[in-house]
């Protein structure tokens, strides 16, 4: 079927705040989104229907049964399958205007800097805090601006770091807001989560990545929120740039591991497809 574009945006582009030079700017731009769970799942759906040229989706792992709950776009029978794979041809079952490529790795240290550099914003959609670590310094020192998330229980956390401003100062970062790493904070898999937060914080993340392009509204910068859905309440902590903070030699001498894991060396990882292939081997004769 052929999808007119005008047609496919009209009630996106009757908002005087977008209009059609909005949604250029929304063609033009390219997203990097790493993590295609709970968060990164629906963030690539929503920007991708709202006509993001371009998405590069990064996660290796495989949807499981306790993912579905609220991961909300992959289905039954996707169980087993690579998130990035399942979730790359769902957008291109609902919109021919998005470009979408994706890698079935985990993201380490070696190859971030490279794979960010190619794109305007970066979305954090991951549960590992050194993970998140590791993709808000990468992002300071390419200089580019990263839409974070992250969820605990009922409560989800969400702004907008590093982004240049009009004095040409860059706002504050994941340290600035939370200069080192806890290891005592458990994840997702650990704490449990309900999945009405992880949808809430998925869409304020997209929200945040649309006013970006487009140069619409408040940006959540220097500023973290914070949002409880048993309350229904949200506050907003300002936050202060600590300019003494070396991130190029905190990125050089950290490795981002997790205390809690055994194996993270990345040459011991291996996705799903790769795995396949190795007990594709012929028989012997």
């Amino acid at each position: 079927m052929d999808f007119n574009k005008e047609e496919y945006f009209k009630r996106q582009t009757t908002l005087s705040e977008i209009g059609k030079e909005g949604q250029e700017l929304l063609q033009k731009a390219k997203v990097l989104i790493i993590g295609c769970g709970g968060l990164g799942n629906p963030v690539a759906i929503y920007l991708a229907t709202s006509g993001v040229g371009e998405l590069h989706l990064v996660d290796f792992d495989t949807v499981s049964i306790s993912n579905l709950h609220r991961q909300v776009f992959y289905k039954i029978e996707n169980v087993g399958k690579p998130k990035v794979e399942i979730l790359a041809n769902e957008i291109k079952t609902r919109t021919p205007f998005t470009k979408v490529t994706h890698t079935n790795k985990a993201i380490d240290k070696d190859s971030i800097l490279d794979l960010i550099l190619k794109y305007d914003i970066v979305v954090d959609g991951t549960d590992s805090l050194p993970i998140k670590y590791l993709i808000n310094d990468a992002c300071v020192l390419a200089k580019k601006p990263l839409v974070y998330g992250s969820l605990y229980k009922f409560d989800g956390y969400v702004a907008t770091f590093n982004v240049l401003g009009e004095d040409e100062e860059y706002t504050c970062n994941l340290r600035d807001a939370f200069p080192k790493i806890a290891t005592d904070i458990p994840n997702c898999e650990e704490a449990g989560t309900l999945n009405p937060i992880v949808g809430l914080i998925a869409l304020f993340q997209t929200n945040e990545v649309i006013k970006l392009i487009t140069k619409k509204g408040k940006l959540l910068t220097n500023q973290l929120l914070i949002y409880n859905t048993l309350n229904n309440s949200q506050f907003k902590i300002k936050l202060k740039r600590n300019k003494q903070l070396n991130i190029e030699e905190i990125f050089k001498n950290s490795t981002y591991l997790d205390s809690k894991c055994t194996f993270q060396d990345s040459t011991l990882l291996i996705t799903a497809s790769e795995l396949k292939k190795l007990f594709q081997i012929q028989p012997l004769k």
